[in-house]
């Protein structure tokens, strides 16, 4: 039976777990706060700190054959994002050079690596100049694991929604949310579970990097409207702007992630 380490524990990395205990996978599940998260049957939940390279020395001791990282930022500015991402990469990197049998890695990052914010199509191939500190921290982390030893597939997230995730809601139904012209892009929470655990299973397809999102690019204003119309309001009392606002304006192509054959459970949000 081979062994999986998802290095933080949050939603993604429960949904993968869930997926991989009905399949040959021993699961561990690493997080400062395991008995806060949900158990499952099958998967072990240990107490290790990402950012201890000692913790990480530990785990690595017990000779996984693949980890998938799947962290947080410590907080929403850049000494959090630095602190919740690259630390925990550099003591990865380090620990590997040091292990006789590195694992495979998989790599939870975000598409905030791109800066584009004209509506240009993107995809693996496009040019990352991030333009917040969130993204730069993002693509250092990714930086810094394609410099270890291990082999190393890097997933590019659109924005995730799926239960739980009710930001744009609490916007919208706030009046706080602001109508602009940007293009959106989007991935159901249980596609990133469902692909790293397809990616775990057919590794002929691993050591790459992957623009995770569905098959349809949104005008940001349709999404307002379309959630807006689920939850019986409208966005005629929203303000507009001209402006893109931080995270830009893009489309992503998936064409890599479809070419592996994954089968989506989310194709379009709507």
């Amino acid at each position: 039976m081979k062994k999986v380490l998802f290095l933080g524990y949050g939603d993604i990395a429960h949904q993968s777990a869930q997926l991989l205990t009905a399949g040959q996978w021993q699961v561990v599940g690493a997080c400062r706060q395991p008995e806060r998260k949900p158990a499952l049957p099958n998967v072990e939940l240990v107490s290790a700190d990402a950012n201890s390279e000692t913790d990480l020395r530990e785990l690595l001791a017990q000779n996984f054959d693949a980890i998938v990282i799947t962290l947080t930022p410590a907080s929403i500015d850049r000494d959090g994002y630095h602190q919740g991402y690259v630390v925990p990469c550099r003591h990865l990197q380090h620990l590997l050079y040091q292990h006789p049998h590195p694992p495979q890695i998989i790599y939870v990052s975000s598409t905030q690596v791109y800066g584009h914010r004209h509506g240009e199509w993107v995809d693996e191939s496009s040019p990352t100049k991030p333009t917040t500190a969130s993204g730069e921290m993002l693509l250092q982390a990714e930086q810094v694991l394609l410099g270890s030893p291990a082999k190393v597939t890097i997933l590019r997230c659109a924005g995730i929604y799926g239960p739980g995730r009710e930001r744009l809601s609490n916007l919208i139904q706030s009046g706080r949310a602001t109508l602009t012209l940007a293009w959106t892009n989007h991935i159901h929470s249980a596609d990133i579970a469902g692909f790293i655990v397809y990616l775990l299973e057919h590794q002929e397809h691993q050591g790459k990097v992957y623009v995770v999102s569905d098959h349809q690019p949104l005008p940001q204003a349709e999404v307002y409207q379309r959630i807006a119309a689920q939850l019986g309001l409208t966005t005629a009392h929203l303000p507009r702007s001209a402006e893109v606002g931080p995270r830009g304006s893009k489309r992503l192509r998936n064409d890599a992630m479809r070419a592996t054959g994954y089968r989506f459970i989310y194709p379009t949000r709507f």
